[in-house]
């Protein structure tokens, strides 16, 4: 639950133009409609999560939103040069503790909500976050290793179109080893997955104590950056070969690519800056 509702509120951020602006005006519903297959409320916490999150929304919006125009804006600087692995790390890092943030902002009238919830709903909840992560599961199961590597190729090969044009062979190539980098780590992130849902059972049954909010912000800090006690070298590694690909990448840049990079970082600026005014 945490991990989807923390990629939705950051969904937007890979569209572009009008629909940028309209999925972010409307974030707080379309938190609350995929929060609706985990969460069975009753109307008054319905009420409450929906007042929440609307508040949630304008908070975010005055104070989180110029965040991440002043990272856009020092990233289009930084462009007018091949970027270092330390400056990829780097801005991973400050994107990152923005996108922490921004998913604490949204987080807390969960939370408020969480507290609320009755024992068979907390077990509704589970069970329904349990029935996911299997049926995930058995998808990818399904396929064989050569099409969850085309699969995953395909996604990130889409992305970085859409941020920097039509690719070359040698880009081709650099996705298609940050595709096969992502899915040798799979069965690292999937046990991360599995630890994070029974550390989120443990939290849950703990809602009452006066370190749960703290509890479930560190949760969710930990998805987002990255954090596990058990794979932490593993996952600094794997962060580390992910830099360098990028490295590379940003180094195969043609004027042309680096002008439809600029355009779009550009946009998405202004957009942001637009938003910002309609408080």
């Amino acid at each position: 639950m945490l991990k989807r509702t923390i990629s939705i509120i950051f969904i937007c951020v890979m569209l572009s133009g009008c629909t940028f602006k309209l999925v972010y005006n409307s974030l707080d519903f379309w938190i609350d409609y995929y929060l609706s297959d985990y969460l069975d409320l009753d109307s008054q916490q319905q009420d409450e999560l929906e007042q929440g999150l609307e508040t949630a929304l304008a908070q975010h919006r005055q104070q989180q939103l110029a965040v991440f125009h002043k990272l856009i804006s020092a990233l289009q600087t930084d462009l007018k040069k091949p970027l270092t692995a330390e400056q990829i790390a780097n801005y991973h890092q400050r994107f990152t503790q923005a996108g922490e943030a921004s998913a604490l902002v949204f987080v807390s009238p969960i939370i408020d909500v969480v507290k609320t919830m009755s024992p068979s709903q907390v077990t509704a909840s589970l069970q329904a976050i349990e029935k996911e992560m299997t049926e995930r599961r058995e998808e990818r199961l399904s396929k064989s290793p050569k099409q969850r590597l085309e699969d995953r190729y395909d996604e990130l090969e889409d992305k970085a179109q859409e941020w920097i044009g039509r690719l070359t062979k040698q880009q081709k190539q650099l996705i298609l080893s940050l595709a096969q980098l992502q899915l040798q780590q799979s069965t690292m992130f999937q046990t991360i997955a599995t630890d994070n849902l029974s550390q989120l059972k443990t939290i849950l049954k703990q809602r009452n104590n006066a370190q749960f909010s703290s509890s479930v912000e560190q949760q969710v800090k930990n998805i987002l950056s990255f954090k596990n006690a058990v794979y932490q070298t593993q996952l600094d590694e794997y962060l580390s070969q992910r830099f360098v690909i990028m490295k590379q990448l940003n180094e195969s840049l043609s004027p042309q690519q680096l002008r439809h990079l600029q355009a779009e970082l550009t946009s998405l600026r202004k957009d942001i800056a637009t938003l910002i005014q309609k408080k």
